[in-house]
């Protein structure tokens, strides 16, 4: 009887051994995706006119401040999700929730995107698109936003305006952070589903369709 139990006990540790291998290799496949293209040095962080420097804010409760306001960091998901969109390169970094208390001179701006434009929290991320094709085309990198808590937003609801929508010359990369005001409670964020648009060419032919990027907070 010892005998059968202790075989049965070493059949499913080996059962069990494998399983958390496997759930373990793909947690790691996952983490360590391997970058498409390397994002220019010179290009990877600009300070915006429209937002607070956020660059050293790495902790939840880190602060920044300057001419264009105060920033406090929130939630932040450290991560470098790549796409490919035919022709198209696209990684997602670092996506963070920022509060921020615009400078005064800034709240007229903030009035076409919230009713709280004096105070609001806001989600943000660095995007960089690189055109690998032998053509001119044309795309989006965030066509729909989307979050568990009910959010909807489109590219026209970015205020950051660096311009990563529209033609790419071919072999032309640009690199530059994206923000979009959340009027839901930030702190019910489970998910965030970025939906790229589709990649067209100069005569509005689909060259590939759009991608899902999904963030989920830990």
């Amino acid at each position: 009887m010892k005998h059968i139990l202790l075989l049965l006990s070493l059949a499913i540790s080996i059962i069990l051994t494998g399983c958390s291998n496997q759930v373990a290799g793909e947690e790691n496949e996952s983490k360590n995706q391997p970058p498409l293209f390397e994002i220019p040095e010179q290009t990877k962080y600009k300070n915006n006119p429209q937002a607070p420097d956020d660059q050293d804010l790495k902790e939840v409760g880190d602060q920044a401040e300057d001419m264009d306001g105060q920033i406090a960091l929130k939630a932040i998901k450290e991560m470098e999700k790549y796409v490919e969109l035919g022709p198209v390169q696209m990684v997602v970094k670092d996506v963070k929730v920022l509060n921020y208390s615009p400078s005064p001179d800034l709240v007229d701006y903030f009035h076409a995107f919230t009713h709280n434009e004096t105070n609001f929290n806001y989600i943000k991320f660095t995007v960089a698109i690189k055109n690998t094709g032998d053509q001119k085309v044309n795309v989006a990198p965030v066509e729909v936003l989307k979050t568990n808590t009910g959010e909807k937003l489109g590219f026209n609801d970015d205020f950051y305006l660096e311009k990563l929508k529209g033609e790419y010359e071919p072999g032309e990369t640009r690199v530059g952070q994206m923000g979009f005001v959340l009027e839901h409670d930030w702190e019910e964020l489970e998910t965030v589903m970025i939906e790229t648009s589709d990649v067209l060419d100069q005569e509005g032919n689909t060259l590939a369709e759009g991608e899902k990027i999904e963030v989920q907070w830990e």
